[in-house]
């Protein structure tokens, strides 16, 4: 799917299922992770379906479903660390996933249970010293944190000013 097309798919997920779910898509494929109560998987794959319908053989597309946070865990770890062996697949989703958390922020749920096993995996790689694109993956990082705390000092001030009281 195009940038524009996941977008729009996600924003459709998130009506119909609630504000967690997380779209990553790459040129290798897409993934969609969700947390409720609730089992959405026969609808994310129609919903897959109908917005591939003019643009894939839908016979070559392939379904996972995890259903617990230990499958889920150990598909994405494996996914990772297979990406790792690709440098630069490695550093594409690295720098995907990254902007993925700077744009689900109010995520409760998906994006810091996804986090917690990006950064195991990301540890064990750089401990076994295998971590394709270091510099670049850390430079992307920082950045990020950057961000966030620029964003964080922004609500702040605009929090502050909307609790003062103005006099004319």
């Amino acid at each position: 799917m195009s940038f524009t097309t996941v977008a729009i798919f996600e924003s459709f997920l998130k009506e119909n299922i609630g504000d967690e779910v997380v779209v990553i898509n790459t040129n290798i494929g897409m993934e969609v992770y969700y947390y409720s109560n609730n089992d959405y998987s026969t609808f994310i794959k129609e919903s897959v379906l109908l917005y591939t319908i003019k643009h894939i053989d839908q016979s070559k597309l392939r379904f996972k479903n995890n259903f617990d946070e230990q499958a889920v865990c150990q598909s994405f770890c494996e996914a990772l660390l297979t990406f790792a062996q690709y440098p630069q697949i490695f550093l594409a989703y690295t720098k995907k996933f990254i902007h993925l958390k700077q744009n689900n922020t109010t995520s409760k749920h998906v994006i810091p249970i996804l986090n917690g096993f990006f950064e195991e995996v990301f540890e064990f790689l750089t401990e076994a010293g295998k971590i394709p694109h270091q510099e670049r993956i850390e430079r992307a990082k920082n950045k990020s944190q950057k961000s966030d705390l620029d964003n964080a000092v922004i609500k702040s001030l605009i929090s502050e000013i909307l609790l003062k009281k103005h006099y004319n």
